[in-house]
């Protein structure tokens, strides 16, 4: 068997006006100029730690977007990143749901890459929210072992999760497939998805009969599975590939002034995500290696990092750097 390719992708899928929906994390709709703007710089430092770590994986960028920024371009020339240009087909109908319309595109790159791995290749996608800190051969060796690495986020039936509660998910699933669940659905974050290729295939295969149960569902207003997320943590009981073997590598780390759920020892974690961070601390770190794209002092630019993402401690400092940039950002949009 050929040694196997290990695929590192992200994405951004530009909504037009009349399919547009709703960015919480922006506070803006998918078709304005400033969630353009800050999914393209966040790909900077997403790319540059992401390649650091990993100089012989393949990097992919799948996106609609025709014309690129020059920063981008040139990022992704220096650090070896392919570009690929992908229609969405697995768009949701009008009236879906408020937020997040386009989450379904995952479903498109799955498909496409199917065609490109051999089963025994590892995919991982990942948010561009993120940072890399530390190289993931052991997760890769743990995906080519178990067939994908998934991260496991709620487990209690009563969570209500962008529309529908995981109770409700265990009947979803139970009234589609005919049969009981082995135990009751989780939710697996969609800001991280490690699938071998094999197992890429088996999610294409399945993706269709759920897809269909799920339109029914919303024709009949009845509760459906509303992101891409929800959608695989069905598909998951349904392949039985359900695990936690991602909750060692990456915490999805909340900074905001209202909720924080940081704590010491987090930033020892491979992968940072940050949701909050979008217009913070990841555009400072874009502010910083538009420019030169690598990495050349781990140390300082940890130190950096930390400051700037406020992992594990948000500092004065940044508090006053992110108040500042509010008010940049409502004097300019």
């Amino acid at each position: 068997m050929t040694t196997p390719t290990n695929y590192i992708a992200t994405w951004f899928y530009k909504e037009s006006k009349e399919d547009a929906s709703f960015y919480p994390q922006a506070g803006k709709r998918g078709d304005s100029a400033l969630v353009h703007s800050i999914y393209m710089q966040i790909q900077v430092p997403f790319f540059t730690t992401f390649r650091h770590y990993h100089p012989d994986a393949v990097m992919l960028f799948f996106t609609n977007v025709e014309k690129l920024p020059y920063y981008l371009e040139r990022l992704f020339a220096n650090l070896r990143v392919e570009v690929v240009r992908l229609p969405y087909h697995c768009t949701p109908p009008k009236g879906w749901y408020d937020a997040w319309r386009n989450q379904f595109y995952l479903y498109d790159i799955w498909q496409y890459m199917e065609k490109r791995m051999q089963d025994n290749d590892n995919l991982l996608i990942c948010d561009a929210d993120c940072l890399c800190t530390s190289p993931l051969d052991t997760l890769f060796h743990e995906v080519s072992s178990n067939g994908s690495a998934l991260y496991e986020l709620s487990t209690s039936p009563q969570s209500s999760i962008n529309g529908i509660s995981l109770e409700q998910m265990t009947k979803l699933y139970e009234k589609c497939y005919q049969q009981k669940a082995s135990r009751p659905i989780y939710y697996y974050g969609g800001e991280f998805f490690a699938l071998r290729g094999d197992i890429v295939k088996e999610v294409n295969k399945a993706y269709q009969p759920l897809w269909d149960y799920n339109l029914q569902c919303f024709k009949e207003n009845r509760p459906k599975l509303n992101e891409e997320a929800l959608f695989f943590s069905v598909l998951a009981e349904r392949l039985n590939i359900r695990n936690n073997i991602a909750n060692k590598y990456i915490k999805r780390m909340w900074t905001s002034p209202q909720y924080n759920n940081v704590e010491k020892g987090d930033e020892k974690f491979a992968i940072w995500h940050l949701p909050y961070e979008k217009k913070r601390g990841l555009y400072y770190l874009f502010k910083m290696l538009h420019q030169t794209n690598s990495i050349e002092d781990e140390a300082a630019f940890w130190r950096k990092a930390a400051f700037y993402t406020g992992i594990p401690t948000i500092k004065l400092g940044k508090k006053i750097k992110d108040f500042r940039m509010a008010i940049i950002r409502r004097i300019i949009h």
